[in-house]
């Protein structure tokens, strides 16, 4: 074979295993979104990243492999590499990975989330609620503080003298008898 040949078939063989790697990338893509739920902007960002990656990668693989030229066999080869890597290793991958990284990581993330940081939580709440529970104690004991110190207060008169007030019997024999005073003279005189 002549060796025009032989680099072609390097060339090739080049595309369909850059063709298998970015099927593979766009798989660890996709597992590291199943563990970790992310925001839609989050996925359309890793997304451009991701195509911006294979961009470059074919872009290098066309300007070393074949002078920059872009040919219908790199392009060919690149889709029979992530075919080929769907249709055999790509089925499981995810599927598998995932499945190994729960039972092992995810088990003891789910242990420290729920006696560590449960714990914590708990702890949180307790304090919480105490500091709640004092605050509307002093509310409550503000209240009665000015609602005695309302009652036991003493009036000043208008020549600056302090002078008690009355008794309960002695305000009600007093509204009673304005009442009977009032009770006399018309509403229009007033």
């Amino acid at each position: 074979m002549s060796r025009e040949i032989v680099r072609e078939w390097h060339f090739w063989l080049a595309s369909i295993m850059t063709g298998v790697f970015m099927a593979f990338a766009y798989d660890l893509l996709r597992l590291l979104r199943r563990l970790v739920r992310h925001a839609r902007i989050i996925v359309d960002l890793e997304d451009i990243l991701y195509w911006t990656a294979c961009f470059g990668l074919s872009f290098t693989l066309l300007y070393y492999g074949n002078n920059g030229v872009i040919r219908f066999a790199a392009v060919l080869g690149a889709a029979v590499g992530m075919l080929f890597y769907a249709l055999t290793a790509g089925r499981f991958f995810v599927k598998w990975c995932y499945f190994l990284i729960d039972q092992t990581l995810g088990r003891f993330f789910r242990f420290v989330r729920h006696f560590i940081v449960g714990r914590i939580h708990k702890l949180i709440r307790k304090l919480f609620s105490k500091i709640r529970l004092t605050c509307a104690e002093k509310r409550h004991k503000m209240k009665l503080y000015f609602q005695k110190a309302a009652k036991g207060r003493k009036e000043e008169t208008k020549d600056g003298r302090k002078s008690k007030k009355g008794s309960k019997k002695q305000k009600r024999q007093k509204s009673k008898k304005t009442k009977e005073k009032n009770a006399a003279v018309p509403p229009c005189q007033e």
